[in-house]
């Protein structure tokens, strides 16, 4: 395993033998892309009709799409016509798909319907698959500072329930399609949509029936593209290429009659077996197979910008304070750890029962398989026990996993996106990752084996799916321009 700045070099060669402009001529001049015509047409479209755009949204926010929610099961449904209304009134071609049944509220109920939509078969352009979800949690109103049912502006941002992502994103696909058909531009590509209503539950229903359209509906497909999540600031545009992997644990230990020792002390002394005080993984093997941290890939992570490491440095530990901005992202995003929380006391019906957990989560980056990690670290546990002569009963339950989800930036779906970004933004955007799990991603992944793009449309700040979510004026209409440019460079 090579760790951050191994690599570290003192000087980076310039991109030209120009020894007045060097480097930064170059830099310059890769944030110089043209606007193509079709493009400018479909930007001053977009321009020209940003009250429409904003009453079309305004539309959507006010419908209580919960998915959660056995109350707001009929609003979920009018979310789902009111796609389809859009759907038909731009020409797509549609089908809706029962998904079977789930347990909600101790109920076995319906899943919502999900649409499949596609635009275009001309089998000389590229075919791009984009997903969105129309469902939003539901808000605590009393947490608001405006109504999350009605679009409202107020110091340059947009707040309503869904804005953010979701419904908005949603709206924002369907008013670039509708720049470009009213303002006579051949679309650039052919479109595939996924287009569900369980996001906010692990995507539920979408696993099995994805492969079951496998080899039709999905069998020409070059690319897709999600539009979750937000810029790691508030200035830069990003783009995100990889988020880390979870899996969870339960450690139980059970007081047996002829031990000497508390099951409270044996949790401790076994957790100081694993994972030590400046959190370096103890598990042998653990982490044997992690990619190996290349050159470029640290120069990826020195690039980031709009990250200010002093707004987190006092709520890290002592030991991670001097890091810097490379080791820090690193850390999050790149690099396997394991966190362990509180020891919890088990409410036992027979009271004369001790038993005592802890609960932790072990993070896994690319290459690392769930399986064998779970393997190493029961096998690990168990040696543990044998090491320490403990003699109370200890389990370790494996409760639930999740893959990390992993592209390569060199692909032309992402440098389609970069160059659309430099185009719009005029600024190069910074490569980022996740320190989180997106269940949606890896399904996608597995099921359909394609290059995925999650392109971000909106800043930091937007607190998607949370309390007050928003999004800004600037990203709300230049976010659908970089939509449509994305389209003309993945064309090429």
């Amino acid at each position: 395993m090579v760790y951050p700045h191994s690599y570290r070099t003192e000087h980076s060669e310039t991109r030209t033998s120009n020894s007045v402009y060097g480097e930064y001529h170059a830099q310059i001049q890769s944030k110089k892309i043209p606007i193509q015509p079709d493009l400018l047409k479909i930007i001053q479209f977009i321009d020209s009709h940003r009250k429409k755009f904003l009453r079309d949204v305004a539309e959507a926010v006010q419908i209580k799409s919960i998915s959660g929610d056995l109350e707001y099961r009929d609003e979920v449904q009018k979310m789902i016509n009111f796609a389809e209304d859009w759907l038909s009134l731009l020409g797509l071609k549609y089908e809706r798909f029962n998904l079977g049944f789930h347990e909600l509220e101790g109920k076995s109920v319906r899943l919502p319907t999900i649409i499949l939509a596609s635009l275009g078969t001309d089998m000389r352009k590229k075919t791009l698959c984009v997903y969105v979800h129309m469902d939003v949690k539901k808000p605590d109103e009393s947490r608001w500072a405006t109504d999350p049912w009605t679009l409202t502006e107020n110091n340059h941002r947009f707040y309503g329930c869904g804005v953010a992502q979701g419904k908005g994103t949603l709206m924002q696909w369907f008013h670039v399609i509708e720049a470009f058909q009213e303002s006579k531009t051949d679309f650039p590509v052919n479109l595939k949509f996924i287009i569900e209503s369980m996001y906010h539950h692990n995507s539920a229903g979408l696993a099995d029936f994805l492969p079951l359209r496998k080899h039709d509906f999905f069998v020409v497909m070059d690319n897709i593209i999600v539009c979750d999540s937000e810029w790691i600031g508030n200035k830069h545009p990003c783009i995100i290429y990889g988020t880390v992997g979870t899996i969870h644990y339960d450690l139980y230990v059970e007081k047996v009659p002829e031990s000497k020792t508390d099951p409270r002390d044996d949790l401790v002394n076994i957790f100081k077996e694993i994972v030590d005080e400046e959190d370096h993984i103890l598990i042998p093997h653990f982490e044997d197979i992690v990619t190996q941290i290349t050159p470029e890939e640290e120069k990826m992570y020195e690039d980031i910008r709009d990250f200010n490491i002093e707004e987190v440095r006092e709520n890290l530990p002592p030991y991670r304070q001097t890091w810097d901005k490379v080791k820090i992202l690193m850390h999050y995003w790149r690099l396997p750890s394991i966190w362990v929380g509180e020891t919890e006391e088990c409410i036992c019906p027979d009271k004369k029962v001790d038993i005592v957990k802890r609960h932790f989560i072990a993070k896994i980056v690319p290459r690392q398989i769930i399986d064998r990690s779970t393997n190493i670290t029961i096998s690990y546990v168990n040696h543990v026990v044998k090491k320490l002569n403990i003699e109370n009963k200890v389990t370790c339950k494996l409760l639930s996993s999740t893959r990390y989800w992993n592209e390569n930036v060199a692909n032309h779906n992402y440098q389609a996106a970069r160059r659309a970004t430099i185009q719009i933004y005029k600024e190069d955007p910074s490569m980022i990752r996740e320190d989180r799990v997106r269940v949606n991603l890896t399904i996608l992944d597995r099921v359909l084996e394609n290059n995925i793009l999650l392109l971000p449309l909106v800043s930091r700040g937007s607190n998607a799916g949370g309390d007050n979510e928003s999004i800004t004026v600037r990203n709300f209409y230049e976010s659908t321009k970089l939509l449509a440019a994305y389209l003309f460079q993945l064309a090429k």
